[in-house]
């Protein structure tokens, strides 16, 4: 094969570029409508009780992580291999819903047991209970292997929507908070559900026996995986839960403001990884040694982007906190300045995430993962019980650059 970069190389033989375009424009509708959806939540609940809401939430969607046990990821790869094969195809889509439906069986039966012991706020987490089946039937992988995103990124759209809608129309502040995740939640379920059965018509995917054999192989295969997913969302999410039982109700309203917008920002930057992934897993199998200008080059222009980025973050975060809760509120703009470099690292350590992917180093992943966990453990103690709240966004931006630093490292150390 000839050398004709890696660019070149994706854009001439696949359909990344639409990939992009579809995860690009229909997710960067997702956060705005997210975004839009912050100040309804705000000034209907309150800046208090917003913080018990995103915790929650963020409960929920460790949950979530869970259950589909990196089928998101490693699904991707596998679809795409597979796309061609129906029976092959079929086997794999449903081992992958037998897995996760056992998984969130053994979550309902912790969230039980958890109510029958009378957890504080527990009421919460059970409205938040359509959050977590909602991501056991989330069919992104199949749709991202098979490169067919229109439909779900538009379902997914709507799916927000939906939600937005329900809470504006449906949510009574004195039924309780708690709805509002109850809402978030019900929004994805519905679509996602009509999204999934369309699939196993539009495709005639074959129902397949429970693959006990299969279920077995995702849960040992995917154990790295998992583990590194799951220390992700809590270094991410760790700081947040240790703020509800150390801090008061004004505190994590604020923080949380700045933790939505954090997320928003990964969610566009995961969609560019999920658009060019299954591209680059193949095409890395056929070409490995233009990967390294390739990763150059995008690298360049994400940093590029993201500078930039950060530069409207600093000066614009008065007009951002104005527009989210509709007044000012001086902890939320001094988090989000502290912050605003964060998206920057974030995206320069995108690519090393893919890298480590398409190498199946999910052990690796997993290494970094936890190493970054025990960082962020320590760092957040220290700052709980050394900082004043005014410097809580700090921890954001030295965890993200820890994430940069330990991976880039590992990368170096096996390449």
């Amino acid at each position: 094969m000839k050398k004709a970069g890696y660019i070149h190389l994706i854009k001439r033989k696949s359909g990344i570029f639409l990939n992009f375009f579809n995860l690009g424009f229909i997710q960067i509708s997702n956060i705005a409508v997210q975004l839009l959806l912050f100040p309804i939540i705000l000034r209907i609940i309150g800046i208090e009780s917003f913080g018990l809401v995103t915790v929650i939430n963020a409960y929920s969607l460790m949950m979530g992580v869970l259950v589909n046990y990196g089928t998101n990821q490693s699904g991707i790869k596998d679809i795409a291999l597979v796309k061609t094969d129906i029976t092959q195809l079929s086997k794999l889509f449903f081992t992958i819903y037998q897995t996760r439906i056992l998984l969130f069986l053994l979550s309902i039966l912790v969230i039980l047991f958890l109510y029958a012991i009378d957890l504080p706020n527990i009421k919460y987490v059970l409205f938040a209970i359509p959050i977590i089946l909602a991501e056991t039937i989330n069919p992104i992988f199949f749709f991202t292997g098979i490169e067919k995103l229109t439909l779900y990124n538009t379902a997914n759209l709507l799916a927000k929507i939906s939600s937005a809608c329900m809470i504006i129309f449906l949510f009574n502040p004195a039924a309780g908070a708690w709805w509002v995740n109850f809402y978030l939640g019900m929004g994805n379920l519905v679509l996602y559900a009509i999204v999934l059965l369309y699939a196993i018509r539009k495709y005639q995917l074959e129902w397949q026996p429970i693959a006990k054999d299969g279920m077995r192989k995702i849960l040992k295969e995917n154990s790295f995986l998992i583990s590194n997913n799951i220390t992700v969302h809590l270094q991410q999410s760790f700081f947040l839960f240790v703020l509800q039982g150390f801090s008061t109700p004004l505190i994590l309203g604020a923080y949380s403001i700045l933790d939505k917008i954090m997320a928003s920002v990964r969610m566009m930057i995961v969609a560019f990884t999920y658009a060019i992934y299954p591209n680059v897993a193949i095409q890395y199998e056929a070409n490995q040694n233009s990967w390294i200008q390739y990763k150059k080059q995008v690298n360049q222009w994400l940093a590029v982007f993201f500078l930039l980025f950060a530069v409207g973050l600093f000066f614009g975060s008065e007009l951002i906190v104005q527009l989210l809760t509709g007044t000012n509120n001086e902890l939320a703009e001094t988090y989000i300045k502290t912050a605003a470099l964060v998206p920057f690292f974030m995206a320069l350590n995108t690519l090393n995430m893919v890298e480590l992917l398409i190498k199946n180093q999910y052990k690796g992943l997993f290494y970094c993962s936890g190493f970054l966990l025990l960082v962020a453990l320590i760092v957040g103690s220290l700052f709980i019980k050394n900082m004043q709240p005014i410097q809580f966004g700090l921890y954001t931006l030295l965890i993200e650059i820890a994430a940069l630093a330990i991976t880039s490292f590992y990368i170096k150390k096996i390449s």
